[in-house]
């Protein structure tokens, strides 16, 4: 594994910042949909925990490291590499579920004209 210079903990910090969002701003639910859902729910809630959790343990070592180089060099670099592949991990299954999730809403629009919003066209007009 190489060396990480003061460049790449920049980075490093930059990319754990914009994931420590990305899991803040992520986690909603309606009290609905978690009825319904209980299961999905309480998975989605699992990972955005771990996620966060990750996230965080790999920002604090990666600005540690980045402002005292005599504890980057106590810090191996598998202790930043392995929480941030998990922050990582989960943020892309976090974002599957997402796009799965509203692709599955669309599709039942379309298929449900009693829904609200739904248009039909009009036969007389054809």
């Amino acid at each position: 594994m190489r060396e990480l210079t003061s460049d790449d903990l920049g980075l490093l910090l930059s990319l754990f910042a914009v994931l420590l969002l990305a899991f803040a701003a992520n986690f909603h639910f309606s009290r609905t949909s978690v009825r319904r859902h209980r299961r999905a729910a309480l998975l989605f809630v699992v990972v955005s925990f771990l996620g966060e959790l990750s996230t965080v343990v790999a920002l604090m070592l990666t600005w540690v490291a980045l402002w005292s180089p005599a504890a980057w060099d106590r810090i191996d670099d598998l202790l930043v590499f392995v929480p941030g592949t998990i922050a990582i991990l989960c943020a892309v299954v976090l974002t599957v579920e997402s796009v799965y999730a509203r692709s599955v809403n669309i599709v039942r629009v379309e298929r449900d004209p009693a829904t609200p919003g739904h248009r039909t066209r009009d036969r007389a007009g054809e």
